[in-house]
């Protein structure tokens, strides 16, 4: 059975909390605050706007050893063809010696921030982007709303559509550093979002919410392999999940069989899946997932979808719901004590932090 209560309950539960999305605002917030105001690398920065998977409402509330994060995408006027990747990076240092010394690492491509032991800040420098994108920064266009608090119904959603086509209506991709090959890589975050937002329009709202609880799943049911995770594994269900979803249930079903079904070969030879990034199809998003890593997630997915699927179909209530709590774990809310009938009429989901 779909279990729709028991899902919209299983959803607040592992979405951010409160006191997380407010750190999670409120750090970002003085995080682009410093920056902009910084004597040093103020003539550098154009400006700054957020992504990830805050930007996209796919995340899921942290856990002990699971931060929630922020990207922050600082925005530079360095031309790629000066400034190396290394030395760009490099500049942010001194800053975060001034204001999080003893918090701070270097990451392949950004400065990772810890915050606390629930929320980090990934600071990503980009080279000079062109016309298009500067002037989007400059006039501060690629911000929309309070994501922290994000909760609009998905009427709400479709108005914006046309506001998010208007300004990320553009092919113009970002260059960030890769610290490790000492390069400029090409990527595309307003792509990634603009993607997102248009999935979970067609997917009736509950694309994004696939991708939580298929996250949830992948930390908590089956926490290794490692890889994939983040960004990859949300690409990866967005490329399985079909485009019409009638409930959450519904759509995690299809995609983990969708996942399961497209990559066997893959997954049978230990090779590591080309998935095509959005927007610059050269770059393969799951370059850096090791086959033999691949190949095991693939053979947990195939076990996920088996029982998934018998949740679904399972006609007794109780035993439905049970079955999903198997999957999901001790997150997803058990059956009532003596058994519950569904009730004949829909259920009344408030919107509040549908796709927050």
């Amino acid at each position: 059975m779909e279990a729709p209560t028991h899902f919209a309950d299983f959803l607040g539960a592992i979405r951010p909390t409160e006191p997380q999305r407010n750190r999670m605002r409120d750090s970002h917030a003085t995080l682009r605050g410093r920056l902009e105001a910084d004597e040093a690398l103020r003539p550098i920065i154009l400006g700054t706007f957020i992504q990830g998977s805050y930007r996209r409402h796919t995340g899921i509330k942290a856990t002990p050893g699971f931060e929630c994060d922020v990207d922050v995408v600082v925005v530079t006027n360095l031309p790629k063809t000066q400034a190396t990747a290394a030395y760009t990076l490099e500049l942010f240092r001194p800053f975060l010696e001034r204001h999080y010394r003893g918090s701070y690492k270097a990451q392949d491509r950004s400065w990772c921030i810890s915050v606390d032991t629930e929320v980090k800040l990934d600071l990503v420098p980009t080279a000079e982007p062109g016309e298009v994108l500067r002037e989007l920064v400059a006039k501060r266009a690629l911000d929309e709303g309070d994501f922290a608090s994000f909760s609009e119904a998905a009427a709400d959603v479709l108005l914006k559509r046309a506001a998010i086509e208007a300004k990320w209506k553009t092919d113009e991709p970002l260059w960030i550093p890769d610290r490790e090959r000492y390069a400029w890589d090409r990527t595309h975050p307003l792509a990634q979002i603009k993607w997102t937002a248009e999935k979970n329009l067609r997917g009736g709202g509950h694309f994004v919410n696939v991708v939580k609880v298929i996250k949830w799943w992948k930390r908590h049911s089956e926490p290794q392999p490692k890889y994939p995770k983040g960004y990859p594994l949300e690409h990866l269900v967005g490329d399985c999940c079909p485009d019409e979803i009638p409930s959450v249930a519904k759509g995690l079903v299809d995609t983990l069989e969708g996942i399961h079904r497209k990559y066997t070969a893959e997954a049978a030879a230990a090779q590591t899946p080309n998935i095509a990034d959005r927007a610059l199809p050269e770059n393969n998003v799951f370059a850096r997932i090791p086959g033999d890593f691949f190949a095991e997630f693939h053979r947990k997915v195939g076990d996920a979808s088996r029982r998934a699927r018998a949740a679904l179909e399972d006609q007794d209530f109780t035993t439905s719901v049970a079955r999903w709590r198997d999957l999901l774990g001790s997150e997803f809310p058990q059956p009532p004590p003596g058994g519950f009938t569904p009730r004949s009429g829909p259920s009344r989901i408030s919107s509040k932090g549908r796709f927050a």
